[in-house]
């Protein structure tokens, strides 16, 4: 199983909500949802940005990715909100990520990405891991000697684990998902982003086709 992982917490609204949130324009509402009608009316919406009645939505999840991940999920802002947890007041031991394999750098003048796997990769996982076991054995060594938590989590490695509850409505999450999924995305936020999309899939089923370009 991955290390990184997300959990719905709790979600408002549905397809419905969505029309609904539109209809209002017209003093309309309805008490069911229009399998014929109503998902012109969505996909209409989506793609002549009428982004609106998708606000009207939320959705909590709980998520686990590393570090320099959490700060690319971090970057969407717009319809967001995050809570992570703080080694300030905490002092379990850190989870570390560890990738099937390393992989190598993007061909030419590209400067982010990465290409396939890495010719030498068991030698630098091999490496990896022993480095960050390492520096989590020190970690905990300088909590038992009473160092601050605050300084002592300073030789924890980017590769550590951090758990945060993050909040959005469908505008924010597809906005996050269309990013995140690009070609050009890293693949371990491609992988946060994909699993948020499958979980909003089974709640918005016609929305979020429409938000994310699968309906046109």
């Amino acid at each position: 199983m991955s290390q990184i992982k997300v959990e719905l917490l709790d979600s408002m609204g549905d397809d419905l909500a969505v029309v609904q949130a539109a209809r209002v324009s017209f003093a309309k509402d309805a008490e069911a949802f229009d399998t014929v009608r109503d998902p012109k009316l969505i996909n209409y919406l989506a793609t002549h940005d009428h982004w609106t009645p998708f606000a009207h939505t939320a959705l909590k999840f709980r998520v686990a990715a590393p570090v320099p991940i959490r700060t690319q999920c971090f970057k969407h802002k717009v319809g967001m909100v995050e809570n992570e947890e703080s080694r300030r007041y905490i002092s379990t031991t850190p989870e570390i990520f560890i990738p099937d394999f390393f992989r190598s750098k993007p061909e030419g003048s590209i400067k982010q990405g990465s290409g396939a796997e890495h010719k030498d990769s068991n030698y630098w996982l091999d490496l990896y891991r022993g480095k960050a076991k390492e520096c989590v054995k020190l970690y905990l060594e300088m909590l038992d000697d009473e160092v601050c938590p605050e300084q002592a989590r300073f030789i924890l490695p980017q590769g550590a684990i951090v758990n945060w509850i993050w909040t959005g409505n469908l505008v924010s999450f597809a906005n996050f998902y269309l990013k995140r999924t690009d070609p050009t995305a890293q693949k371990e936020v491609k992988m946060v982003a994909e699993l948020i999309g499958e979980e909003i899939k089974k709640l918005f089923p016609v929305s979020w086709k429409a938000l994310v370009g699968e309906v046109k």
